[in-house]
């Protein structure tokens, strides 16, 4: 999560990474007592195929929804998080987010699944600082406690359900909107401001396509 945008592609690359802060990785240590992880799942169980996830915002039973209502997070908003993230242009001319990327040791990793898995395996196994993970860009190094492998944060579903988490507590530490939304991002309050400005704005223009205002009623400018 700490970049403000990533660079489309559809093929798997290795790019430098944007000025982020990074934190040596570790191999994650088993949870404190009486800590409930979110996912419990080695290396090798990550190999076997993610199940594929509604990821349309269009859709009622989108994950979207289904964590946004459980974690009382509008659902476009985390779908702007998301955008802001790890947007991506598809091969039919549609822009959304993409689960399937990482970063390690500063280079973005992205492509297909099965391929950013395996760079996820081997960059795991062999003790590489893995940072930001999958589709919500959740910065694993800060976020240890809640997953295991960070392997288990390319599922989009504990992913997102994450990064719900992470956004809620943010938003509940301030009045200001703006900066509770950019404590996603970081706690200091320039890059805060910037970055929540960036989501509130591709969050209003999403409101305007998928929620526009009923005949007659108002819009507030």
């Amino acid at each position: 999560m700490r970049a403000l945008s990533l660079p489309a592609g559809p093929a798997p690359v290795s790019a430098p990474a944007s000025a982020s802060t990074v934190a040596p990785a570790a191999h994650a240590e088993p949870a404190e007592t009486g800590r409930k992880l979110l996912s419990d799942v080695s290396t090798m169980d990550l190999m076997m195929p993610i199940e594929e996830s509604d990821l349309d915002i269009t859709s009622r039973q989108s994950l979207w929804s289904q964590i946004g209502k459980a974690s009382g997070v509008d659902p476009l908003l985390l779908y702007s998080v998301a955008l802001v993230e790890s947007k991506a242009l598809y091969p039919d001319g549609k822009i959304a987010p993409t689960p399937w990327l990482f970063r390690v040791d500063d280079h973005l990793v992205r492509g297909e699944r099965h391929d950013v898995q395996l760079a996820m395996a081997a960059a795991s196994q062999f003790g590489s600082a893995v940072q930001d993970v999958g589709i919500m860009q959740v910065y694993y190094p800060m976020h240890r406690d809640a997953v295991r492998d960070p392997l288990t944060l390319l599922n989009p579903r504990t992913n997102i359900t994450v990064a719900a988490k992470i956004l809620r507590d943010g938003m509940h530490q301030t009045r200001d909107r703006v900066l509770g939304v950019g404590y996603y991002h970081s706690h200091t309050p320039t890059l805060a401001r910037d970055y929540g400005t960036a989501v509130l704005t591709v969050y209003q223009r999403l409101k305007a396509i998928h929620r526009p205002p009923h005949r007659g009623q108002a819009v507030a400018r």
